[in-house]
């Protein structure tokens, strides 16, 4: 399992695109937080349009410009926050993937496991059963039970092997979902035999402290994080924005070569958010409730992760319960019915089904103890993602 897990992390293509979407944040913060390019203007004024002489007219002249927009600091500042808040919500979500990864492929290993001990039970079973049908074809030969008890024990063989096709089928596709999450074609690889340990559930107080750093809840607060940058950024646009700019302009000398001087131009603008109402108190309102809202899915997330913490708890604990019922009475019952269907059958004293039912019946308590050890491991790692194991 731990190289199905190594193999999981390190080639999951979503864990790595939230991992690439949050090193474009992390530019993109850089990026947001600098001044707008200057902007250079090149033109020819005052055109006289009789002639269209450049020495004609005093006003005409070649100018060359630069402006720069001062855009509120307080702006760009919010911006930088949003980038980077976003870039820590791509980080959660990398969290949260990768865990949600472990949870998965640790559930299609268990699935997989399942499926080879139950087939492991099925051949064994089959080993039995045939063990009875060389007794009960002895016994026809001597004339003392009919064909038709023959056929029943065969019969029952024959059940086994469809059950055994079964299994391999549900065991090839556990690996098929296994490799889903690994990356890798396993099918030709061979699963141990033995069920992994897992580490035992949090107390409640312990669970409930752990809770609040489970990455899904990170994104949730940190999608909440985003929303405040972008209150901050709505009350920011309520401040003025500025420009400055400079201009040299070229006037040609007179027709009869007087000198005419050039001319410098200086120029500031400043904008005016007279009209807020219909655009930036609009969106700031907008924006304190989106806070409001993803604040809320946070603390409904905090919900939903406590809910399923109780439920999988109470699975575990029953399904222990159940596990030590069928290891101290129902195998140790279903084991001596077999043995005295046996000597029932060795003495004659019931036919060959009863025998036959009696192991169907220890085949199905080996069966479904099995099936609680697997349902065991399954809630402990459902309880290992909502604790938010530490990667």
């Amino acid at each position: 399992m731990s190289e199905a897990e190594k193999l999981t992390l390190e080639t999951d293509p979503l864990s790595r695109k939230f991992q690439s979407s949050a090193l474009a944040q992390e530019d993109l913060a850089v990026s947001a937080g600098q001044l707008p390019d200057p902007k250079i203007s090149l033109g020819a004024l005052n055109l006289p349009t009789d002639t269209f002489n450049t020495d004609q007219e005093a006003m005409t002249q070649f100018q060359v410009g630069i402006t720069q927009q001062i855009p509120n600091f307080d702006v760009l500042d919010a911006k930088t926050e949003i980038a980077t808040a976003l870039s820590r919500v791509d980080r959660a979500n990398e969290e949260a993937r990768k865990l949600l990864s472990l949870k998965a492929v640790r559930l299609s290993w268990l699935d997989a496991i399942y499926w080879k001990k139950a087939l492991l039970i099925l051949e064994d079973y089959k080993d039995l059963v045939e063990d009875d049908i060389r007794s009960v074809q002895a016994i026809y030969s001597s004339g003392r039970i009919s064909a038709q008890r023959v056929i029943a024990a065969e019969l029952a063989s024959s059940l086994l092997d469809d059950r055994s096709l079964g299994a391999i089928k549900n065991l090839d596709i556990a690996k098929a979902n296994l490799s889903k999450w690994t990356g890798e074609n396993i099918a030709a690889r061979t699963l141990p035999e033995h069920t992994p340990v897992f580490a035992k559930p949090f107390k409640e107080d312990d669970f409930l402290r752990a809770v609040k750093n489970h990455p899904t809840l990170k994104v949730f607060n940190q999608k909440e994080a985003v929303w405040e940058r972008k209150v901050k950024l709505a009350e920011a646009d309520y401040g003025p924005k500025f420009g400055v700019g400079a201009s040299y302009g070229y006037r040609q000398d007179t027709p009869m070569g007087e000198t005419r001087s050039d001319l410098v131009s200086l120029k500031f603008s400043m904008s005016l958010p007279f009209f807020t109402g219909p655009r930036q108190d609009r969106k700031l309102s907008a924006r304190k409730h989106q806070a409001a809202a993803a604040r809320l899915r946070a603390e409904e997330q905090l919900r939903e992760l406590t809910r399923q913490y109780h439920i999988e708890t109470a699975a575990y604990e029953r399904t222990q319960q159940r596990l030590l019922n069928f290891d101290e009475q129902v195998l140790k019952r279903a084991k001596d019915n077999v043995s005295a269907a046996i000597t029932a059958y060795q003495y004659e004293a019931s036919d060959f089904d009863a025998l036959v039912r009696a192991r169907v019946s220890e085949l199905e308590a080996q069966l479904k103890r099995l099936r609680l050890e697997i349902d065991s491991s399954k809630s402990l790692v459902r309880l290992q993602y909502l604790q938010g194991e530490t990667l």
